[in-house]
């Protein structure tokens, strides 16, 4: 076994660790809630634009990427544009042609302005309507038809029933693996 796997298996184990121990799940969870209330998220950057994301789920989502190697990346949600940039800027870090396809219900001008003069909009796609409007799912559909590897990241509306109608139209672009 080498040393790398050696990390990687006691990391696992800690982790399961972590994972049944309910004084530190109490502790996550109130930092989680007072965090939320102080709208820690929304203090970050990504290359210059707000990604509106805790640091450690960014890490995570690196992670992903690299171990999918996903060829398009459909974020529902833009805000600010920091995340479509993120993904962009991992896209661009593994090589090849991956794409990040973002849709929100109103991108505003001035981040719209901002993200298409980025340096990572060159791999980068913006549709605005709702994403579980048929039209709009039927373009997104459309846009991933050749893809083998996508990646889906749903935040936008966040009710259970506009989430549920979203994986309905979406979950069947996503295979096994990613």
């Amino acid at each position: 076994m080498s040393i790398y796997q050696q990390f990687k298996r006691e990391c696992a184990e800690e982790i399961i660790i972590q994972g049944s121990d309910r004084a530190l799940a109490r502790t996550s969870l109130e930092w989680m809630e007072q965090a939320n209330a102080r709208k820690y998220s929304y203090h970050f950057e990504w290359l210059g634009r707000p990604i509106i994301q805790y640091p450690q789920d960014i890490v995570a989502m690196q992670e992903i990427i690299w171990a999918v190697q996903p060829d398009l990346i459909i974020e529902t949600g833009i805000a600010h544009g920091g995340s479509l940039i993120f993904f962009a800027s991992m896209l661009e870090l593994i090589g090849g042609d991956g794409h990040v396809l973002g849709i929100d219900i109103d991108i505003r001008k001035h981040n719209r302005d901002e993200i298409e003069k980025h340096r990572m909009f060159k791999r980068i796609t913006m549709i605005e309507g709702s994403s579980i409007a048929p039209e709009i799912a039927a373009s997104v559909r459309a846009y991933a038809a050749n893809k083998l590897r996508v990646l889906l990241i749903l935040d936008s509306n966040h009710t259970h029933e506009h989430v549920l109608e979203e994986l309905r139209l979406y979950s069947s672009l996503v295979r096994q693996g990613s």
